[in-house]
């Protein structure tokens, strides 16, 4: 294909299009017909996992709302000093060796509390193996960002069967389908159905155009401000993505705590005025209130930031609408590592410090 991409830059953009194939794929994962809610029942579930593998439980949560066990997502070793008997602790890994989620793991077992895995193999597989809980298995090969239709559909698909989620492969397959539709769009100028048009396509959902958007963030600092409890796992996913897709550093506050803090904060000198984007993200689940405060925000920000832009999504599901949110972002953030010539897969630093810091003992 002769569109001026690097390898890595097009891989990247590809592993993107694939979220809502990812999904459907996920109804399909070994493991996860062996998923079933333990025989004494539990109190709480706590979700072990760092980065890609750990972002499907913030996203998870609005979908959540309304049932009776809370998730509690761990980023970090060992457990919360409350976890014991009864709770259940899902054990997310992509690699499988993850050694915060492997530590949490192996503390679980300790403690007396169930554990579920999902994983693509590695340690946490085997200790799964050997210990005997369920494993779900994810395939292979992906770089953990890169997995997440895989590991959000396990996650949820997990969480229908242990009865936490209603209907929950009908809200995979209506968000895939919208996934799908807004894809081509989004990945304009990439997609060859529309790369030769001649025009960028409008965003399905009345967003600025990703590529047009990326094109404001080079040489410049995104600040996103999420708005309700369906942007704001979005928005974390947002600052990941442009850390390590686009190589470059993002700012993140929530609504309405950021009012408390975040807002006084931005006391810019004139000459640095320029270098900030402020991105509001914005699901359907803000109440009037909020909204309010998201307009006054921006009012009393106006000097402080240039540029503003809403990214929303209107889509009829919950989870049709984080994960438009999402889509967008992975894009966006594709179009500006395109943008800055930098190739999106490696994570040199990240690798550098895990050759560093060695095995644990």
């Amino acid at each position: 294909m002769n569109d001026g991409l690097d390898s890595g830059t097009r891989f990247m953009f590809g592993l993107v299009g694939e979220l809502g194939e990812q999904i459907r794929k996920s109804a399909h994962l070994d493991g996860l017909a062996e998923v079933e809610p333990p025989a004494t029942g539990f109190g709480r579930i706590i979700l072990c996992g760092m980065g890609g593998s750990a972002i499907a439980g913030d996203l998870i949560q609005p979908l959540l709302a309304d049932g009776r066990i809370p998730l509690t997502v761990w980023r970090d070793y060992g457990l919360p000093h409350w976890a014991g008997p009864g709770d259940l602790v899902l054990c997310s890994s992509y690699s499988g060796d993850t050694e915060e989620t492997l530590s949490g793991a192996h503390e679980a077992g300790s403690r007396g509390c169930d554990r579920l895995a999902i994983t693509s193999g590695g340690s946490l597989a085997s200790l799964a193996s050997a210990e005997g809980f369920p494993a779900v298995i994810l395939p292979g090969g992906l770089p953990p960002r890169a997995s997440l239709g895989l590991g959000l559909g396990a996650l949820a698909r997990c969480l229908g069967r242990l009865g936490l989620v209603a209907e929950v492969d009908t809200s995979l397959v209506q968000a895939a389908e919208t996934l799908d539709r807004y894809r081509d769009s989004r990945s304009f100028p990439v997609a060859p159905d529309v790369r030769d048009t001649g025009s960028v396509p409008a965003d399905p959902e009345g967003n600025p155009s990703a590529a047009e958007l990326a094109e404001i963030l080079v040489g410049k600092v995104p600040v996103i401000y999420t708005v309700g409890a369906e942007a704001h796992a979005a928005g974390l996913r947002l600052k990941a993505q442009l850390n390590e897709n686009s190589k470059a550093p993002a700012c993140l506050a929530q609504f309405p705590e950021l009012n408390h803090n975040d807002l006084v904060g931005w006391s810019l000198d004139t000459s640095d005025r320029g270098r900030f984007v402020l991105l509001i993200m914005r699901g359907r689940s803000d109440n009037d209130r909020i909204r309010r405060r998201v307009e006054l925000t921006r009012q009393l920000l106006a000097d402080e930031f240039p540029e503003i832009h809403e990214i929303q999504s209107s889509a009829p599901g919950v989870l049709d609408r984080i994960l438009s949110l999402v889509q967008y972002g992975d894009y966006l953030s594709c179009h500006l590592a395109r943008l800055k010539n930098v190739d999106p897969l490696p994570v040199d630093r990240i690798t550098r410090l895990k050759e560093s810091l060695g095995k644990p003992e």
